[in-house]
């Protein structure tokens, strides 16, 4: 079985959302949503500073015009976005996202006045608007948003912000994922796509994957002088609104980002020097998958390199269709309906797995609001490492899904609690095959999967946070040329991987796409939280037994309406600020490895 004859491999089906980019409820649900922009800029006109208890009926009004037009943004905005994920030059696509980007600013602008209104009103005014049950779900946003009232602008000030991003910030993330989706790469004397590219990376063969690898680099050389303005130009941007942010009190970078996160700046300090302390063990990992596949250290092209098979034997591909058995019989062991939830999502067509020529590379869940319908999108290869990414994105879903009864407003939460649904759906489905391995290659499979996820989030994912970082600091300064970035880069896997690798990825800046997400700054941390957090959430499994499904959803339900040291201190009774909570869950990691270290002796 291969890619070539797996015919079980699905591509999403969106027509209940809308026909086609032709449909005509597109241009209703866009008129709906200029119409409703209007009735707010109206009902806004004539309210003033501070807000007062007779505006509270306008108020109200514009709140629930508000939230059922943010619903009907979203979901436009992911049909579209769906369908430049699965094909990078479809224009129909392309031009819905980018009107969205325009319509949404449009009802930023006319909603600002209330926003301002809201973020500076008096602390019992506030709280008495915020009993009116049809409003109610919407407090917890904006009590958190006036934490952080010194750091906005005059209300003219901030339309005109909201007014120029769509052209402006945006559209460099926009440049980004039409310059992925055009490159090509040449992988062993064959033209590819990026994604295609990056699957072969992850294979079994090491020539493969080094021309993979080198191809990818070729590409993004290629490519290098608008891949250095996009991330020049969206870094700039940032450092221009800190400093107009900055008029009352200094905003710092990173506490843009820890707001986005729902996090503390100590929680975040905490997080990070724990794990550089215990960076050892990832690099233990990549020295014993070394060792596992016969070399002395692994190159910068392997550290995703499936775990090594008995000689003349071929890798297992497992079929789409038997990936989804795997996962669902796995969730289906902690709570039956979290295992039938991964099986309707097969069934009624809600992944994109098949490869295509222009796909966009990674993988994602998305959901569309008007329904509460979430979405996966991967690109398949059959690999266990697959299998993986597909419990992981599973769990996404499955977060949305516990959580489609809530108020709307309830159910944003923020990256840090959202990896940590994906990567406890990971572990189940690692624990479930490790559990009924038949053999010890199948177990030698998954502790290859946790060594490889070790090093990832203990290693990788801090030197994104190292180069983010450093990249940061300097473009407040300067301009960084393409070649700086590429040391600068390098600089960063040495800080973190020291000697545990043959070398370094110099194009890396270029090649993930994370750091040049228009609106999302430092999206590298909150994977090392959820993983760590999960783990830490996981152990509670077998001591509360039967009690724990109900717990865990709960927990998943709080995400929208808590912050982060929040839900932890009410559902584990820890405080994440300290590094000992921390410790815990890299004990945990350590054992994995140790484990897997065992395996590779045996071998």
């Amino acid at each position: 079985m291969s890619i070539a004859n797996d015919k079980s491999i699905p591509s999403w089906d969106n027509s209940k959302i809308y026909s086609d980019f032709d449909d005509p409820a597109i241009e209703a649900d866009i008129s709906r949503i200029q119409t409703n922009t209007k009735t707010i800029a109206e009902l806004a006109e004539s309210l003033q500073q501070p807000l007062q208890e007779s505006q509270f009926d306008q108020i109200e009004k514009i709140l629930t015009v508000y939230d059922q037009t943010l619903i009907l943004l979203a979901t436009l905005y992911t049909y579209g976005s769906s369908g430049t994920s699965v094909d990078v030059k479809d224009a129909a696509a392309s031009k819905l996202c980018v009107r969205m980007g325009s319509v949404d600013a449009e009802l930023e602008q006319a909603f600002t006045v209330v926003d301002q209104l809201l973020i500076q009103a008096d602390e019992k005014i506030f709280d008495a608007l915020f009993t009116r049950s049809s409003i109610e779900a919407q407090k917890f946003g904006f009590a958190y948003m006036r934490k952080f009232r010194v750091h906005y602008l005059s209300a003219d000030e901030e339309v005109v912000l909201a007014a120029v991003k769509p052209d402006g910030l945006e559209a460099w993330g926009r440049l980004y994922s039409e310059l992925a989706g055009s490159l090509r790469c040449t992988v062993n004397g064959k033209e590819v796509g990026l994604a295609e590219a990056s699957n072969l990376v992850r294979g079994a063969d090491a020539a493969t994957r080094l021309s993979a690898w080198e191809g990818i680099q070729a590409a993004w050389k290629g490519g290098e002088i608008p891949a250095a303005a996009i991330l020049n130009a969206i870094n700039g941007w940032r450092h221009q609104e800190n400093k107009l942010r900055s008029k009352v009190q200094d905003l710092h970078y990173l506490d843009v980002s820890c707001r986005q996160s729902r996090i503390e700046r100590e929680t975040l300090n905490s997080l990070m020097t724990t794990v550089y302390e215990k960076r050892a063990i990832g690099q233990k990992a990549l020295v014993t998958m070394a060792k596992g596949m016969g070399v002395e250290r692994l190159g910068p092209q392997d550290i995703l390199a499936p775990c090594p098979v008995a000689e003349g034997s071929e890798p297992a591909y497992y079929p789409f269709d038997q990936a989804i058995e795997i996962v669902a019989e796995a969730f289906s062991e902690f709570d039956p309906e979290m295992g039938e939830f991964a099986q309707m999502m097969y069934k009624n067509n809600w992944i994109d797995a098949l490869p295509s020529e222009s796909r966009s590379t990674g993988a994602y869940c998305t959901e569309f609001a008007n329904v509460r319908e979430p979405r996966v999108f991967m690109t398949w290869d059959g690999s266990i490492g697959n299998v993986i990414t597909l419990a992981h994105e599973l769990g996404h879903a499955w977060h949305n899904w516990v959580m489609r009864d809530m108020p709307e407003p309830n159910t944003h939460y923020p990256m840090t609690l959202a990896e940590t649904a994906s990567i406890f759906a990971e572990t189940l489905v690692r624990d479930a095959l490790f559990a009924k391995a038949k053999s010890d290659q199948d177990r030698y499979d998954i502790a290859w999967q946790d060594a490889e996820g070790a090093a990832a989030f203990l290693i990788n994912i801090p030197s994104r946070f190292e180069f983010e970082q450093r990249m940061v600091e300097q473009r407040r300064d300067t301009y960084i040329p393409a070649d700086e970035l590429s040391t600068m880069m390098e600089q960063s896997w040495e800080k973190w991987y020291e000697d545990s690798l043959t070398g370094y990825d110099p194009m890396f800046w270029a090649s993930k796409l994370h750091f040049s997400i228009a609106g999302l700054g430092f999206y590298n941390y909150p994977y090392l939280f959820g993983y760590l957090f999960s783990l830490g959430i996981y152990a509670q499994k077998d001591k509360l037994g039967e009690n724990f499904r109900g717990a865990y959803r709960e927990l998943l339900r709080d995400t929208g309406r808590m912050t982060a040291e929040e839900l932890v201190e009410k559902h584990l009774g820890k405080d994440i600020r300290q590094p000992e909570f921390w410790l815990d869950s890299i004990a945990i990691v350590e054992g994995l490895v140790s484990r897997f270290e065992t395996l590779v002796e045996d071998q």
